[in-house]
């Protein structure tokens, strides 16, 4: 029979890994517990579960009850009976059913591992292996003290290292490591697995077939499994549910797997992560770009569109400093891309979903860890832009990824989101905003590869000013005014006309002043 704090911990925990709250939630109904509520009550009484999924989680319950006393059952039919051993007096004082360890309602891991399969009902696959929480025996305590702090040994973080060769050419039999290796042994960005076309890949921004044969139904689904082995959770693919992940297979490295489904047939699209550190001098950003680097303190805004590299200058951020000073480091990721180095410190990945439950949790978990640098991709919410700026204001360096073309729809859209609170945020911005960079990734003429072309800014009293007055509109002409400590899109883009790298046609599809690249418009036939 499972004690009630049992109970509680497998339904706040069944409830989390399920997405359906959030850890900040159940933390702060947790000590509302009694014997009369149990944590799943409460937050259906508070309106953040509804009375469904409370009913599905407390017949999963149910049966895993049932299951665990049956097993106990068993166990004691083919056991012999023990010698039955004096019994103490009950204590004038019972320990409380439902008291917890330091700040942890789920208990502390043991031996005793209950796996919790799927939940029918809750829309999700599988769920981590969870521990009924028990006393742990005095040799393990020490063990668990040790480990407090440490990932759980399943969510390592794999590199994918090991030695695989390419096959010449690729065919549907070929394996899933075989047609990474291929795709990175050619440096291929990105492949592509279908049933309505050949295997396609892209290398330096040009999209080709590598075979003359499309997909049958079930070699998409032997992939797809052979992809599942590389998910560091375990988790469990569900037909029609479209998901994206990180994977590492021995010998093909890192890569970010997109599936997508065409009824019953899954659609797989790779994303080649590079495993070479990529110095922050070869990224060719404006030179004051670099005095991020020296910062101590603050916050530095790393935009762009999808696709446009800008994971890369974040991690090359985060290793150019760590290579000139001793820090902690921490990344908060919402998939884990390349592992970062840094040889004089300590760095910690955490991936949300994964490592934590959420950003803001994670960026809160950092600060306490006294993290020096706090490398954050990507933002999604205004609550994390705000623990990020409580984060600098704190005394930590963060970089931030984000999506924008622009730094002024960037901000602009930043603080159109906080609603009400837009001028708290800006005022938050003024103080802590040091540089934004918004990069956008141009293919070289003839496929050399790839060049950055920039809009960014070292954020100046006079920037600081405008964004904390909500002036945005004014800041086109502030960067322009800055000169050696701002560069706009347009000139940045007409430097990488003249001086050879990127095409005409290139720079007027992404220019802010269309009329000054009009030379290079691409010709209309007919």
């Amino acid at each position: 029979m499972m004690t009630k704090n049992q109970v509680n911990q497998i339904i706040a925990k069944v409830l989390l890994k399920n997405n359906r709250v959030s850890e900040k939630q159940v933390q702060e109904y947790w000590t509302r517990v009694d014997n009369e509520h149990d944590i799943g009550r409460l937050l259906l009484d508070a309106g953040i579960i509804d009375q469904k999924t409370y009913q599905v989680v407390l017949q999963y319950v149910n049966s895993l009850e049932a299951k665990l006393q049956a097993k106990e059952f068993a166990e004691k039919v083919q056991a012999p009976a023990p010698t039955p051993a004096p019994q103490p007096a009950p204590a004038a004082n019972p320990e409380p059913a439902l008291a917890i360890e330091g700040n942890n309602p789920y208990g502390q891991p043991t031996a005793t591992n209950v796996q919790i399969e799927k939940v029918e009902g809750l829309e999700q696959t599988s769920i981590a292996s969870v521990s009924i929480a028990s006393e742990p025996a005095p040799e393990e305590k020490e063990t668990a003290e040790k480990k407090e702090d440490a990932l759980p040994d399943r969510f390592e973080i794999e590199s994918g290292e090991g030695s695989i060769t390419p096959p010449e050419q690729l065919t549907t039999e070929n394996s899933l490591a075989e047609i990474l290796a291929f795709a990175r042994k050619y440096g291929a960005t990105d492949v592509y697995l279908s049933k309505t076309s050949p295997i396609a890949m892209r290398i330096c921004g040009m999209l080709g077939y590598v075979n003359d044969k499309p997909y049958e139904a079930s070699q998409l689904s032997r992939l797809l499994a052979e992809a599942k082995a590389g998910f560091a959770d375990g988790y469990e693919p569900v037909v029609g549910q479209d998901f994206s992940k990180s994977i590492a297979i021995p010998g093909t490295g890192r890569n970010r797997l997109i599936v997508s489904w065409n009824e019953t047939v899954p659609n797989l699209a790779f994303r080649v992560i590079s495993s070479d550190a990529i110095p922050l001098q070869s990224l060719y950003l404006p030179a004051f770009c670099n005095d991020f680097v020296k910062l101590q303190h603050g916050l530095v805004l790393i935009a762009g569109p999808s696709g446009s590299g800008r994971s890369t200058t974040l991690s090359a951020f985060g290793e150019a400093i760590a290579s000139e000073r001793s820090v902690l480091m921490q990344s908060i990721e919402k998939t884990i891309e390349r592992i970062l180095s840094n040889a004089k410190g300590i760095t910690i990945q955490k991936e949300v979903g994964l490592h934590t439950s959420s950003g803001v949790l994670a960026v809160r978990e950092a600060v306490n860890s006294s993290a020096q640098v706090i490398l954050f991709d990507h933002l999604d919410t205004t609550d994390e832009l705000r623990a990020l700026l409580q984060a600098a204001s704190s005394g930590a360096l963060v970089f931030v990824v984000t999506i924008g073309k622009d730094i002024f729809g960037l901000l602009s859209r930043l603080l159109s989101s906080a609603g009400d609170g837009a001028s708290d945020l800006a005022a938050s911005l003024a103080d802590e905003l040091r540089g934004v960079i918004v990069q956008h990734l141009i293919p070289v003429i003839d496929n050399q590869g790839w060049v950055l072309a920039v809009e960014a800014l070292k954020v100046t009293s006079s920037i600081s000013d405008l964004i904390r007055k909500q002036e945005l509109s004014e800041l086109p002409a502030a960067i322009a005014a800055l000169k050696s400590q701002g560069v706009s899109l347009d000139d940045s883009l007409q430097n990488l006309v003249e001086s050879g790298y990127i095409r005409g046609e290139d720079a007027w599809l992404r220019s802010q002043n269309r009329r000054r690249f009009a030379a290079y418009r691409p010709q209309t036939k007919g």
